[in-house]
């Protein structure tokens, strides 16, 4: 594939370039201590021991820049509903159904947007390209 910009030859699929540079990261670390002591209870001994996950993504600039567009999480207007429930029925009618309101018309945006505009964004993602020499993107 050819740049349109500086005509090199030198490209990539957004896609390669995202996969690339993505990474995900566990690890998982124990970690044991001893300790030996004398007080006014007398003489002690202690042992313990530690287990530490860690879960993650590493990612370079370039992947984070040819990153796939993001869908809307609906998890967020769900719980805003779900909480204007509990102060409706709980608290205070008004307050909550005021929050299950905003909260329904934040999810029906985020459908909206999700099933409407994240389609043809994905579609275009997937037909984009890097050039390697001169850094520009371009679709196909």
């Amino acid at each position: 594939m050819q740049c349109p910009q500086c005509n090199s030859d030198n490209t990539q699929k957004l896609s390669v370039v995202y996969e690339h540079g993505t990474q995900n990261i566990q690890t998982t670390g124990r970690t044991y201590g001893s300790g030996v002591g004398l007080g006014r209870g007398g003489f002690g001994v202690g042992l313990g021991s530690s287990t530490t996950s860690t879960k993650g993504k590493s990612q370079s600039i370039a992947a984070k820049n040819a990153a796939p567009p993001d869908k809307k999480k609906i998890i967020i207007p769900l719980a805003l509903m779900g909480a204007g429930l509990f102060t409706a029925f709980a608290i205070h009618g008004i307050t909550g159904l005021l929050l299950v309101a905003v909260g329904g018309f934040i999810f029906w945006k985020f459908s909206q947007y999700n099933s409407n505009t994240y389609p043809p964004l994905m579609e275009q993602w997937q037909r984009s390209w890097l050039c390697n020499w001169c850094g520009s993107m371009f679709t196909l």
